[in-house]
């Protein structure tokens, strides 16, 4: 595992001198280092609790044994009878005072913050949970949903992040990715008119060359194959030295043979 990690992190470092960092991979990484962070702190947290209802259990041991020695007491008839109901009034408050303690652990772990999915696609978060969410949390929720393959969870995702992030460097990124949604479930039309958003409006982003490519793939995928070679070759002449370009120039040859 650990040489695993190596190799990971070799391939990551090499990447970055060999080709240009997009903000999609150092947003990533900054990600990776919050998420290592996080899960240290939860894991002292967890630790934590763990100890404290261990104690709890111990406590709720020591007062089953109580009560059972009352049971047994109630059957002798000497036992005085305020005798027990003093006893049941200490066992009370200490079993008050293990619920105010197992309610302290609950409201510690309802801290953590969890966004959940219910079976309609509906956010199960609460308003307040919501509102304080960051923009890369809403971001990464949405680029999670595209990797699952739920597109329509996605799309209303990242554009809820363009909408409340308009001024944001991944308000590009998004865009490109409700293009990308469209184009994965063949709605070329939608698609295009994305890619050309972008285009249009992020004309020094680093998610034109991969908008060009994918509106010339989708002019071609509704047969409009002069125009997306157009395109096609626009981006090569934009971008010659791109990853883009090079795909493009692909495409052209695949559709010329």
């Amino acid at each position: 595992m650990k040489r695993l990690r190596g190799i990971v992190f070799i391939v990551l470092i090499s990447a970055t001198f060999l080709f240009p960092v997009k903000k999609d991979t150092k947003l990533l990484l900054t990600e990776l280092e919050i998420i290592k962070n996080t899960l240290s702190i939860l894991e002292s947290n967890v630790t934590d609790m763990r100890t404290e209802l261990k104690n709890l259990n111990k406590q709720v041991s020591i007062i089953d044994n109580k009560i059972s020695a009352i049971t047994k007491n109630l059957a002798d008839e000497g036992q005085n009878k305020e005798t027990i109901l003093l006893s049941l009034q200490f066992i009370k408050e200490e079993f008050n005072e293990i619920r105010n303690a197992i309610g302290k652990v609950n409201d510690r772990l309802i801290a953590i913050p969890i966004l959940s999915r219910s079976a309609s696609g509906e956010t199960e978060a609460s308003t307040e949970n919501n509102i304080i969410q960051s923009p890369d949390s809403i971001y990464f929720t949405a680029y999670s949903d595209y990797n699952k393959k739920n597109y329509d969870l996605a799309i209303e995702g990242f554009s809820q992040f363009v909408k409340q992030f308009p001024e944001n460097v991944l308000a590009d990124n998004s865009l490109y990715w409700i293009g990308e949604c469209y184009y994965a479930q063949k709605k070329y039309t939608e698609a295009i008119k994305i890619f050309s958003d972008i285009i249009n409006k992020y004309k020094a982003g680093d998610k034109v060359p991969d908008a060009l490519l994918k509106k010339g793939y989708a002019l071609i995928e509704m047969d409009q194959v002069e125009n997306g070679v157009t395109v096609l070759k626009e981006l090569i002449s934009e971008f010659p030295l791109s990853e883009e370009a090079y795909l493009a120039q692909q495409k052209i040859k695949d559709l010329s043979d």
